[in-house]
């Protein structure tokens, strides 16, 4: 959902970047131990106004929580992720890795449409507030060489 909401900010409407992505990165089979990343590619000098635009949307979804047309948006991409991913030998074979490494039961993987159906605006803002702790959050910008050098210049 935080995919498509910054890619409608930081691309449709202030048009300051081509991509952006934002993925969970979490070592299995240890749970809680992930974190999530937002990324985008940017001119250096939009980098720090962007960044402030993705704090600011992940504040606004934790206090409002998103609106019923991004939750179906989000929710159409995520059926069709599914539908396409059926199709794939990775996909099958890391789903039923990840079943039995966490002992659950394999048919499990095909509710995931009842899962997608089940999220509401509500569930997604109690998911903000619980996994995106404002103090908990880094900030690392990679900038080109020419941009460096010309901020270790400046007064």
């Amino acid at each position: 959902m935080l995919d498509i909401a910054l890619r409608d900010i930081l691309r449709e409407d202030l048009g300051q970047t081509y991509t952006v992505s934002v993925a969970l990165s979490q070592a299995l089979p240890q749970r809680g131990g992930g974190h999530i990343e937002v990324r985008f590619g940017a001119a250096p000098e939009n980098v720090a106004a962007m960044t402030d635009r993705v704090l600011q949307e992940v504040k606004r979804l934790q206090q409002d929580g998103p609106t019923a047309d991004l939750t179906n948006r989000a929710k159409e991409s995520a059926r069709r992720n599914y539908e396409t991913a059926l199709q794939q030998n990775a996909y099958w074979l890391g789903r039923l890795q990840s079943v039995h490494t966490f002992a659950r039961d394999p048919k499990e993987i095909v509710t995931r449409p009842a899962r997608i159906d089940s999220v509401t605006p509500k569930s997604v803002q109690d998911a903000f507030v619980k996994y995106f702790p404002a103090e908990r959050y880094t900030v690392v910008t990679l900038l080109p060489a020419a941009a460096t050098a010309a901020a270790a210049n400046r007064p």
